[in-house]
């Protein structure tokens, strides 16, 4: 073929590819064989009305036409066609200039083949037999008819839009050639047949849902009939709203659901009921979370601690499950344990010069459950690494500590709710070494935990020069000097408890220096005390660990 040739068949081609589809021609929209009641007016504007074979059978500017149909008679549509709009929630009987549904009331409109639109109008509440984007054929019942809208009374309005609105009548005076496939006479009815009684356009395709979540398509052949359905492509493995449960661990379920596109949504959490009577078991955890009862945890059988963790008490428990018990605890819990100290009092020298002695004086509560035992009651002092304070004092009891890490030991024992004064001497040492020194309360080898049996000093260091007072640990201010009796004080050290011969107040000392055994007062420990009334402050009152 030559180039000619093929020009010609491409020219030929393009016009068959773009040739519009032939005007589909149309049938009655009702089973009843009756003729127009109003139709289309054709004066433009002028009075009074011209139908299309140029009578008088229609009204002024009536752009349709009326079919005098009953009441709930069946409206069917004119030609094959695609559903694009309808509406549904007018009264069924309306009023002349009644908005509802823009004056048409309940109607279907209908897409043809041909680009070319048509509307039922005034139709029956709640009847519509069709939805958006369906495809009718020629002759399917849209729905019933009514006079819902601008109407006087029941009747169909048909209406018929060719790039614009227009007479589907053919006449002289009529504004198209007719879309009839048969007109009939002048006030007669437009015939039953449908146009070939064609079922689609040729080329049409055609989907809808399948099975699960699936589509199927079918297309229209060339002889305007549709052909058989696809298979069901692309459905999923369940129905919208379905549910799926099943068990997880050992006690309990967890369950899904199916969306609405057909596809299970993920496995919510799982549970179960807990065992019948909640059997006692073992957590593996210490303390008072040791033991358990058995409870279904997310559908599996676990052992649960009965109590759980809280804050660490000073109740000889582990309360906070960690391990050790009554660590750091500053308050006491609703019983007391063992061992328990809370200090009441603390008087110490906030500074001292080189070589200075002064007196500390601790007063404790026993708040424990047991006695402090004469002898076996100390208080130890340890520098910040843990070895030696550097506030020891030297030499054999009573003038120096016991040990090197024991200033003081009980000698009467002290019984549950009693108080116990520990009196012993610090020096400052010559050199400028690291003083700071912790003092904590032991029984029997034990260190005594809560609530506040331990104390911190770190006195300041003066410049190396004589000085005849010291400052009381509470107020900081000078006490005036005393006579070096010891008995004009309180605070002999003769190492009896509560003595009555000397007017001590019960219980404010019962410990002395170097865990001395002697029930008189030695003359080292007199000479002793006589340094520190020169020298001391007054003693008050101090909060547990203060280092001020």
């Amino acid at each position: 073929m030559n180039a000619v040739g093929r020009a010609i068949l491409l020219v030929l081609f393009t016009i068959v590819l773009s040739a519009p589809a032939a005007a589909v021609k149309f049938r009655r929209p009702f089973h009843q064989g009756l003729g127009l009641g109003y139709g289309f007016d054709h004066n433009y504007g002028a009075a009074g009305c011209t139908d299309y074979a140029c009578g008088g059978k229609c009204y002024n500017g009536h752009t349709g036409s009326d079919f005098p149909v009953g009441l709930g008679s069946d409206v069917l549509a004119g030609a094959p066609g695609k559903v694009i709009a309808t509406n549904n929630g007018c009264a069924n009987y309306g009023y002349y200039g009644n908005t509802c549904g823009g004056q048409c009331g309940n109607y279907v409109k209908l897409q043809h083949a041909d680009g070319t639109t048509t509307i039922y109008c005034h139709m029956q509440l709640n009847t519509i037999a069709v939805g958006n984007g369906q495809q009718v054929s020629c002759g399917q019942k849209l729905g019933q008819s009514a006079s819902s809208g601008s109407s006087t009374g029941p009747h169909l309005h048909f209406g018929w839009n060719s790039g614009g609105t227009k007479d589907p009548f053919a006449g002289g005076c009529g504004n198209s050639g007719g879309v009839w496939v048969n007109q009939g006479g002048y006030n007669g009815a437009p015939g039953t047949d449908c146009e070939v009684n064609c079922a689609c356009s040729p080329g049409q395709q055609q989907s809808e849902g399948c099975g699960l979540c699936g589509t199927r398509t079918r297309g229209c052949g060339g002889d305007c009939q549709w052909g058989g359905w696809s298979g069901c492509d692309g459905q999923g493995p369940c129905s919208p709203g379905q549910t799926q449960t099943e068990a997880c661990c050992d006690c309990g379920t967890h369950s899904r659901g199916c969306g609405g596109n057909c596809q299970w949504g993920g496995w919510g959490g799982c549970a179960g009921p807990n065992p019948v009577g909640a059997p006692a078991c073992p957590t593996g955890k210490p303390g008072v979370c040791a033991v358990g009862e058995k409870r279904c945890v997310a559908g599996c059988l676990s052992c649960v601690e009965t109590i759980a963790p809280s804050p660490e008490l000073c109740d000889g428990l582990d309360t906070d499950c960690d391990g050790p018990v009554d660590e750091d605890a500053t308050e006491m819990g609703p019983m007391a344990p063992p061992l328990a100290a809370e200090l009441i009092d603390l008087s110490a020298p906030p500074a001292l010069r080189p070589g200075e002695v002064a007196v500390v004086w601790a007063t404790f509560l026993n708040v424990g459950a047991t006695p402090w035992p004469a002898g076996a009651t100390w208080m130890t002092a340890t520098g910040h690494d843990g070895g030696p304070s550097a506030l020891r004092v030297a030499g054999a009891s009573p003038d120096g500590w016991s040990s090197y890490d024991v200033p003081v030991a009980l000698l009467d024992p002290t019984a549950p709710g009693g108080l116990a004064t520990f009196i012993f001497p610090i020096r400052m040492p010559e050199q400028a070494n690291d003083v700071f020194t912790n003092f904590e309360l032991m029984v029997a080898g034990t260190t005594i935990p809560c609530p506040a049996p331990r104390f911190e000093l770190e006195p300041l260091r003066l410049p190396a020069a004589a000085s005849g007072m010291t400052w009381s640990r509470g107020q900081g201010r000078p006490m005036a000097a005393t006579t070096p009796d010891a008995t004009a004080e309180e605070h002999e050290l003769d190492g009896v408890t509560d003595d009555p011969a000397d007017g001590t107040p019960p219980g404010a000392a019962n410990a002395t220096p170097g865990c001395s055994g002697t029930s008189g007062a030695p003359a080292g420990v007199m000479l002793f005390i006589g340094l520190v009334v020169f020298i001391g402050a007054a003693l008050r009152r101090r909060a547990p660990r203060s280092t001020d």
